[in-house]
């Protein structure tokens, strides 16, 4: 009987294949999960300032225990969840991973401040983005066309002569609580306030007369331009908060691709789907031909 079922061919299948079970618990769980857990005071104190952000006061002595029991139970299942290959293909994992690595490469490349040349060079580069807006100062008459209606036209054209004649313009015009003059008035404050088509209106009005009509949001205006300055590349001092934080950003991210593009030349690359050449984008890895390794 002993002698028959040494023979039999089920008997050495299933055999094999507890040895093979045998042979992955002895291996694989010894070297997939890592058993040991240290609640450091660090990590005490991460738990305990994370708590105090949520709820605005530090946690009790009951409240810290909990959250140190929830920190461990987290931490096993995490490891046991990684051992057994839940963290592949996962799209929202990926995604976190992705931003930590981010950090950690933007963080490498920030670690010495910018000299006063760095950002000088910075802000002569980008000196559109920081450009001061011309100025305007100006006195304004409004027209309510509701009020007037079918004698808009007529009230506003005997208003405009008067105003030119001398008239005092506090005489003219609808009672409104717009400022009758605007003094030094960035020209984006006057978008803000008036409206983009107002305050492109008034760039192209001649210094010293009064014109109309100009439209906005409030009604119809006659407009007196006082004064204009041309906007003016600013200094270093007057701008420095601004550019030394786009300096920064900008830095991150170049380091952040410098990394990318290291890591990219180790790595093999290879597309078995047919895709169209003309669908990818040119800066990607797989349309650059240098870096992909077939």
């Amino acid at each position: 009987m002993l002698r028959k079922l040494i023979t039999e061919p089920l008997v050495h299948f299933l055999l094999l294949g507890l040895g093979l079970f045998l042979l992955y618990q002895l291996v694989a769980p010894a070297s997939a999960v890592d058993r040991k857990i240290v609640v450091s005071d660090a990590t005490v104190a991460m738990l305990a300032q994370r708590y105090e952000s949520v709820w605005m006061r530090p946690p009790t002595p009951d409240e810290l225990r909990a959250l140190i029991d929830t920190h461990i139970r987290e931490e096993i299942l995490y490891r046991e969840g990684v051992a057994l290959g839940l963290d592949r293909n996962d799209p929202v994992i990926q995604r976190r991973v992705l931003q930590k690595l981010d950090v950690l490469t933007e963080e490498s490349s920030s670690l010495s401040a910018p000299t006063d040349a760095e950002l000088d060079a910075y802000l002569q580069a980008n000196a559109e983005r920081y450009a001061l807006p011309p100025t305007l100062s100006f006195e304004q008459v409004l027209f309510d066309p509701i009020r007037h209606g079918a004698k808009l036209e007529a009230d506003f054209n005997a208003a405009l002569t008067q105003l030119n004649a001398g008239t005092d313009p506090a005489t003219v015009g609808d009672s409104t609580l717009l400022p009758a003059r605007a003094v030094s008035m960035p020209l984006d404050q006057v978008a803000r306030d008036y409206g983009d088509d107002f305050a492109a209106a008034l760039e192209n009005l001649p210094v010293g007369s009064w014109q109309g009509p100009v439209r906005s949001g409030f009604g119809v205006h006659i407009v007196r331009i006082e004064s204009k300055s041309a906007g003016e590349a600013p200094t270093l001092a007057a701008v420095r908060a601004a550019v030394e934080r786009d300096w920064e950003n900008a830095r991150r991210i170049e380091g952040r691709e410098a990394y990318y593009q290291g890591l990219l030349k180790d790595y093999e690359i290879r597309i078995e789907a047919d895709l169209s050449a003309a669908a990818l984008p040119q800066n990607s890895a797989v349309a650059n031909t240098s870096q992909v390794r077939q």
